[in-house]
């Protein structure tokens, strides 16, 4: 299955609000845009998963973000997703100054970790939740954040296999569970049963399979109330990264057109790679000198 999706159902009765998720292909995508240490591609990939079950939870036209900040001086990690099913995320550049090995995400988070989840909730207004990571591996974070946030019982796993060698994300699924009012806590322990003993979880070659029966008979005595796709989404540009070659002086654009070589931007949230021709970028120095107008 070549497309990355979820599916919101509602099970146990009316008590529990699940959804399910399958973002490889969306994860793969992401992983082809920037070589990565196999600790950044997990910090990312975690962040990313997270926040596509998150948009489960949202209603029209909301959309939320989420920023990990860990113990590591700048090496922050964000993700955004919407309504639609559009989701991004990117790593600080201060990842990419770490050690390439040695050091797990755990230790990276470390004990100063913080989550803040900023929801725009409808009417231009945001709530804006920020909660420790006393796990510090991102996902059982989401579980604590939901907890102390938003006092409300909920369970996230995602169980994410890279195979580093091949450069190929093998798996990504994921399930986010909330207790909804009136349900027992006990329920969630339920859940947690339901899915250890269920095929959802497990590697790629099964996972066309459990997708069709989940699809037709979802755990829980419930339903599939909805699936729609994930899809990878940046806003950048061309015109907007050319923004960043305006930031340079007249001395060094004026030296890239003597170069007659292309110039490439990247795009820091998504690492999209813009070039710029030598015609294009004295286009962008007459602007700075003044002999035209930005069109």
């Amino acid at each position: 299955m070549q497309s990355s999706w979820i599916a919101k159902s509602i099970a146990f009765d009316g008590k529990v609000r699940i959804i399910f998720m399958d973002n490889t292909h969306l994860l793969q995508q992401l992983f082809n845009r920037r070589t990565m240490s196999p600790v950044m591609k997990e910090a990312l990939g975690r962040t990313v998963s997270a926040a596509g079950l998150i948009s489960g939870l949202l209603k029209e036209p909301q959309q939320m973000s989420l920023k990990i900040k860990t113990s590591s001086p700048g090496a922050n990690i964000f993700a955004d997703a919407d309504v639609s099913g559009n989701v991004r995320g990117y790593l600080s550049e201060e990842w990419f100054q770490l050690p390439s090995d040695g050091l797990s995400l755990e230790q990276i988070i470390g004990s100063r970790g913080t989550m803040q989840v900023v929801q725009e909730t409808g009417m231009k207004r945001m709530f804006t939740g920020i909660t420790d990571m006393p796990y510090a591996n991102i996902t059982d974070d989401i579980s604590h954040y939901y907890g102390q946030s938003e006092q409300t019982l909920t369970w996230v796993t995602i169980n994410l296999c890279i195979d580093h060698q091949k450069q190929r994300v093998s798996s990504s699924r994921g399930i986010l569970a909330q207790l909804l009012p009136g349900g027992n806590p006990g329920l969630m322990q339920q859940v947690k049963e339901m899915v250890n003993g269920s095929d959802f979880m497990l590697s790629r070659y099964q996972q066309d399979k459990a997708h069709h029966e989940l699809l037709l008979s979802p755990p829980g005595g419930g339903a599939i109330l909805e699936t729609k796709p994930l899809q990878w989404y940046c806003e950048c540009s061309k015109e907007m990264l050319s923004g960043l070659l305006l930031s340079l002086d007249r001395e060094e654009l004026a030296s890239l057109v003597l170069q007659a070589e292309p110039a490439e931007v990247v795009c820091s949230h998504c690492g999209e790679k813009y070039r710029f021709s030598p015609i294009e970028i004295q286009s962008l120095l007459d602007i700075l000198q003044g002999r035209r107008t930005i069109p």
